[in-house]
């Protein structure tokens, strides 16, 4: 009786345990599985997606950039990813062979191919942006030697069809195609498009199944950014800044902009030297390349060039202050004759410097003999700094200060390029504190503001005192043209009566037809500047002879459509009495607007003594009889003279088509053979405008004059010829010589 009590106490134990023992694995087992399913849920179902689906983006392409005209600047080429899939890679012999095809197709490192066979996974890239030649190589060592693992995938590579054209505003993108400079990176958001995806289904074995099993999502491509940059425009730009950093032997750099003063658009902007958009690492600079050469480790290499890539990619216009000089004393002008401090006939005295009250050295005007009496017109025309003090003096400099901040030189400009710069200037406290640090602003020195702070704070002084916002997109568009949206014109604030503004205008002209800015004269139209020559006293004694020297102007004076600013940061080419903005800057300023307004359809209006010089085009007279070809010559006011006996004319100089200057005369050639010998150009720098043309006649040849030949101011000399001295032409050849007034200081 005892055991069976004793066994059924064990059985009852027994099962009571088995009970705990079950009630315990099943709660641990509740727990996971609840953990599984409900808490990490999410991880689970996303390792089962990647375990049964293999997911593929789809690149969108990168929206393109037109000028205003819708001539493509960048544009997106079709290019393809070349990867692996490691676990479709049958063996080691087989991945020592995809290793070898992909890196001398490729040009990739052999064992970094090996490396990436032997991972677990599916996909493995071995190049970006492969060109279609390339890809096709690859194709067809894939189908030689049937390898499965090899695959593509689709992609886009970013071209610039111009090279260096507009470098510095354009920018570029980077290795995954977002943008890194210029307007690819301000613009990035619109222009880089949404990813699409294709979801494929995955077999046991890694293998995609049939595209039944396939989803497929459509990539959103980018939209289209349209310029307010006018490409023609801005070759014209490039063309005189190229010119301009070689013939003054410019030791840092040149940059300009021609901005419409009524909508604040940019049509041109650049800055020489630049880079090609396509190779925006490969450093072009001679000087950089031999610092970078005889750098002695790598790292110091790697460093340099480094530093030399970010001089190289700096858009000037936008993120370099520098001292303005005497450009800006348009600006003071506006200040004074808005205040009615001064008026045109107001009378003052240079004797080459002037006493400040509270400062113990004389300031200078940069005539060191001075101007003696002259008014505040002749003032500003001369560009006298003792006048502008005295102006300067009279504002104020609580009312100075404002109109300061009223032009925008003490915020920026919202510009829509990154980087950009604001300006260096005194507090309000500082300022006001003595009597000579508003003299010297008064002149535009001891504070620097970038140049597009400068050419807007101008143009609303020439705008009937408008300023405008600077910008350079006018609209997005779609990849089919269809405008998204578009950037309206932006009024910043009225600066100035636009009375002022126009008196402003006529006195600006004045400076232009008889002023430090008859070099950047343009026969026919009526253009208002003003020159900048500032020494790099910031420097200390290593800023000796060294300057910044520019030149800003804007037309047609009556009614301003654009402005252009140009400068040079230090000109070593000419001596230095003539690295001046009257001297470098003035006549590249002069050939810009020579280009661009005919190209704007601004109709020239020339006076009596433009139109008895103007250029005309050479009739064709060939077979035409004397008094056929008389009445032709007589309506262009050309001269003629005939040599031979005939009836008709046979031959000409020159020849059909060249541009000569009107009362030039031609000969006519009746029956009477044409000399065939060339003649030597002579050598005319440094003549004055008709010793230069006697010389060029005398040789047999044409001259065609440009620059400061409007004014007989003794200055003017002959300061390049198109056709080199010594050259051997043909009789008849039309030499362009470029003419300046050589005493222009500032």
């Amino acid at each position: 009786m005892a055991t069976k009590k004793a066994d059924k106490t064990i059985l009852w134990r027994t099962v009571l345990l088995m009970c705990a023992c079950g009630v315990a694995t099943f709660a641990v087992l509740t727990v996971k599985l609840y953990n599984i399913q409900i808490r990490e849920h999410d991880k689970w179902e996303q390792k089962a997606v990647e375990q049964q689906t293999r997911d593929t983006e789809v690149a969108p392409t990168r929206g393109t950039i037109y000028d205003r005209n819708m001539e493509a600047l960048a544009l997106s080429a079709n290019v393809e990813t070349v990867f692996i899939s490691p676990r479709e890679v049958a063996g080691e012999e087989q991945a020592r062979l995809i290793a070898k095809g992909l890196s001398e197709i490729l040009g990739v490192d052999y064992d970094k191919i090996v490396e990436k066979t032997k991972k677990k996974n599916y996909y493995e890239i071995i190049k970006k942006k492969v060109e279609q030649e390339d890809a096709d190589a690859v194709r067809k060592f894939k189908k030689d030697n049937d390898l499965k693992a090899i695959k593509f995938g689709s992609d886009t590579k970013r071209y610039y069809p111009l090279g260096n054209f507009a470098s510095h505003v354009i920018g570029f993108t980077g290795s995954e195609n977002q943008g890194q400079y210029g307007l690819e990176a301000t613009y990035e958001e619109y222009l880089k498009g949404t990813p699409g995806r294709v979801i494929t289904a995955k077999a046991q074995n890694g293998q995609d199944l049939s595209f039944q099993y396939e989803k497929y999502y459509d990539a959103k491509n980018g939209l289209g950014l349209v310029l307010t940059i006018d490409q023609t425009i801005q070759q014209f730009l490039e063309k005189q800044l190229e010119k301009a950093y070689i013939e003054n032997k410019v030791e840092n750099y040149v940059s300009g902009i021609v901005l419409d003063v009524k909508t604040g658009e940019i049509l041109a902007m650049a800055t020489k030297p630049d880079f090609d958009l396509n190779s925006p690492r490969t450093v072009t600079g001679m000087k950089e390349l031999s610092k970078i050469e005889a750098a002695g480790t790598d790292e110091e290499k790697n460093k340099l060039l480094g530093e030399a890539q970010l001089a190289m990619w700096r858009n000037k216009p936008v993120v370099d202050a520098y001292e303005p000089g005497s450009t800006f004393k348009i600006l003071t002008t506006s200040m004074g004759l808005e205040e009615k401090v001064v008026k045109l006939d107001d009378q003052f005295f240079c004797g080459g410097s002037v006493m400040v009250a509270g400062w113990p050295k004389p300031v200078r005007c940069h005539k060191k003999g001075g101007h003696g009496a002259e008014t505040f017109l002749q003032g500003v025309q001369n560009s006298c700094n003792p006048v502008f003090i005295a102006v300067g003096l009279r504002i104020g400099a609580e009312k100075f200060y404002d109109y300061f901040r009223a032009f925008g030189l003490t915020e920026k400009t919202g510009i829509d390029l990154p980087g950009e710069a604001g300006s260096i200037y005194h507090s309000y406290k500082d300022f006001s504190r003595a009597d000579i640090t508003l003299a010297v602003y008064a002149f535009g020195q001891t504070f620097k503001i970038t140049p597009i702070q400068l050419i807007s704070a101008i143009s609303s002084a020439a705008n009937g005192g408008k300023m405008m916002k600077p910008h350079l997109v006018r609209e997005l568009v779609d990849e089919n043209g269809v405008v998204q949206k578009t950037f309206e014109p932006e009024l910043v604030r009225q600066v100035i009566s636009k009375e002022t503004s126009d008196q402003v205008n006529e006195i600006m002209e004045s400076v232009v037809k008889v002023g430090t800015g008859k070099n950047a004269y343009v026969n026919g139209y009526r253009i208002a500047g003003k020159t900048g020559t500032a020494e790099k006293i910031d420097l200390g004694a290593s800023g000796e002879g060294k300057y910044v020297v520019s030149f800003v102007a804007y037309a047609p004076a009556d009614d301003p459509q654009i402005a252009v600013l140009v400068l040079l940061d230090e000109p070593m080419g000419p001596p230095v009495n003539l690295r001046s903005g009257g001297f470098c800057a003035a006549p590249i300023v002069g050939a810009i607007m020579a280009d661009t307004l005919p190209y704007l359809g601004i109709e020239p209006q020339y006076t009596a003594e433009e139109l008895s010089a103007i250029d005309v085009l050479v009739p064709d007279l060939t077979s035409k009889t004397e008094s056929e070809a008389k009445p032709i010559l007589l309506d262009k006011k050309l001269k003629y003279k005939t040599v031979g006996e005939g009836d008709r004319i046979t031959d000409q100089i020159p020849a059909p088509g060249a541009k000569i200057p009107a009362t030039s005369e031609i000969i006519l050639y009746k029956d009477a053979p044409k000399p065939t010998e060339t003649v030597k150009v002579p050598n005319v720098s440094g003549m004055r405008p008709e010793a230069a043309n006697k010389a060029i006649v005398n040789a047999g040849l044409y001259m065609k004059a440009t620059g400061a030949t409007a004014t007989q101011a003794a200055g003017i000399i002959a300061m390049s010829q198109s056709v080199a001295p010594g050259a051997e032409v043909p009789r008849g050849t039309v030499v362009e010589i470029s003419f300046l007034d050589a005493t222009l200081k500032d």
